[in-house]
C-alpha cells in the first residue's frame, strides 16, 4: 500500500499494536506530570510528528486521537496538579491534506479539552523539530514524542544522537520493515545476524546499533510487531528508570512471555493461557534465566540497594515485578532483608537497602 493512502484503508491488527502501545505509554507517562499537587514540570508538551488524518478509513482513531483521549480522561478525572501545569499537544504532519483533516476533526466539542492547547500545523519532521528547539532543549519542560515514520527512515543516526540529549524528553519511533532491511545490510550489523533472511533477529540487531550510539545514561527498549510476513519494530529512549520502566510494563502487557513482540519471538511455543499453570516447562525461558540471574546476583551481594535492583531489571529487560518471586523465595530463607517487596522505580534516587545476612 503506498503510504500516502495509508490512511485510506482500515488499520490492521499490526498497526493497532503499534497504536495501542503508543496510548498505554501516554496513559502511564501523563498522570507522572499531573497528578502532584505540586507538578514537578510546569510545562507538558506531548509531540505527534507524523500525526495523519486522525482516523483510518472506517473511523478507527490514530496515535493523535487517542493521546487527546488520554489527556481527556485525566482532565476529567481531576488530577491535583492539572491546573498547575500548561500542557500542549503539538500534532503535525508534512501532508497538509491529513493535518487539515485532523483539524477539522478537532472541532468537535469532544476534543475541546480544558486545560490542553492544541497545535496543529503541517511540517516536515526535521523543520519540526527545528522549530521547537527551545522547548525539545528546555530541562523545566517534559516531553514525549512519538515519532510513527513509515515508509521513510527519519531518525537517521544523526537524528538520534539529537533525541538523546533533549533532556526530560522520552520518545518512541516506529522502525518500518524497509528500514530494518536497510541495517540487514549494514555491514556493522549483518554479521551478528546469523540468517540474513531471518527477520525475527533483524530489530534486536537494530537496536543493538542504537544502544552504542547512547550514553549509559540514556535507557532504550524495544518492541518487534509481525504485520502479515513482515516484522516491524519500535524503540523507545529515556533518560530516567522510571520512563523506560513504563515502556517496560507495557511490552509486558502486549506480551506475557518475553516482553518483546506481538509474536513468539523467543519460539517457546506457549500461550498466554499457560503463563498460569505452574510447570515450569510453561514458564518462558527468559523469566527463567532472569530469576537465575538475579538470584546468583543477590547471593553474591552484587545487590546493594533498590536501585541496583532497578536497574538490574532494566537491563534485563524485565520489569520490577518480575524480581518480586526471587526477592520473596530469599526473604523465606533468611537470606536477606529488604523493606519492600518489589523494587520501586521512583525511589533510585532514594534508594532502600538490601542487606545479604551471612549464615
Amino acid at each position: 500500500m503506498a503510504m500516502s493512502r495509508f490512511h485510506e484503508e482500515p488499520y490492521d491488527a499490526g498497526t493497532l499494536t503499534k497504536l495501542k502501545i503508543f496510548e498505554l505509554y501516554a496513559q502511564a507517562w501523563i498522570p507522572v506530570f499531573v497528578s502532584q499537587p505540586e507538578p514537578p514540570f510546569r510545562e507538558v508538551h506531548i509531540y505527534d510528528l507524523f500525526c495523519g488524518p486522525g482516523t483510518d478509513s472506517v473511523g478507527m482513531p490514530g496515535s493523535p486521537l487517542r493521546i487527546l483521549a488520554q489527556l481527556r480522561d485525566y482532565q476529567k478525572a481531576g488530577k491535583a496538579g492539572w491546573s498547575k501545569v500548561k500542557i500542549v499537544a503539538h500534532l503535525s504532519d508534512e501532508d497538509e491534506a491529513k493535518v487539515a483533516q485532523l483539524a477539522e476533526t478537532l472541532k468537535a466539542s469532544e476534543w475541546q479539552i480544558p486545560g490542553v492547547q492544541i497545535e496543529t500545523k503541517a511540517i516536515t519532521f526535521r523543520d519540526a523539530l527545528d522549530l521547537h528547539k527551545n522547548v525539545l532543549t528546555n530541562p523545566r519542560a517534559a516531553k514525549l514524542l512519538i515519532i510513527d515514520q513509515f515508509g521513510v527512515d527519519e531518525v537517521t543516526d544523526d537524528v538520534f544522537k539529537r533525541l538523546i540529549i533533549f533532556p526530560t524528553a522520552d520518545f518512541i519511533f516506529f522502525l518500518s520493515s524497509s528500514t530494518l532491511h536497510r541495517f540487514r545490510d549494514h555491514p556493522a550489523i549483518k554479521i551478528k545476524i546469523d540468517k540474513p533472511e531471518n527477520s525475527y533477529d533483524v530489530h534486536r540487531a537494530a537496536f543493538d546499533w542504537f544502544q552504542k550510539l547512547a550514553p549509559p545514561s540514556v535507557f532504550l527498549g524495544r518492541f518487534s510487531i509481525q504485520k502479515r510476513s513482515n516484522i516491524y519494530g519500535l524503540i523507545f529512549g529515556s533518560q530516567h528508570p522510571l520512563g523506560i520502566h513504563k515502556f517496560l510494563q507495557v511490552a509486558w502487557s502486549n506480551d506475557e512471555i518475553a516482553g518483546e513482540a506481538n509474536f513468539d519471538i523467543e519460539r517457546e511455543n506457549i500461550s498466554p493461557g499457560e503463563m498460569m499453570l505452574p510447570m515450569q516447562e510453561f514458564r518462558p525461558k527468559k523469566i527463567q534465566v532472569f530469576e537465575a540471574d538475579l538470584e546468583a546476583a543477590l547471593r553474591g551481594g552484587r545487590m546493594r540497594s533498590e536501585a541496583d535492583l532497578v536497574h538490574f531489571c532494566i537491563a534485563a529487560g524485565m520489569t520490577c515485578q518480575h524480581a518480586t518471586p526471587v526477592l520473596q523465595k530469599l526473604k523465606s530463607e533468611g537470606l536477606l532483608q529488604c523493606k519492600f517487596r518489589t523494587p520501586d522505580a521512583r525511589r533510585t534516587r532514594e534508594p532502600r537497602p538490601i542487606q545479604l545476612i551471612s549464615l
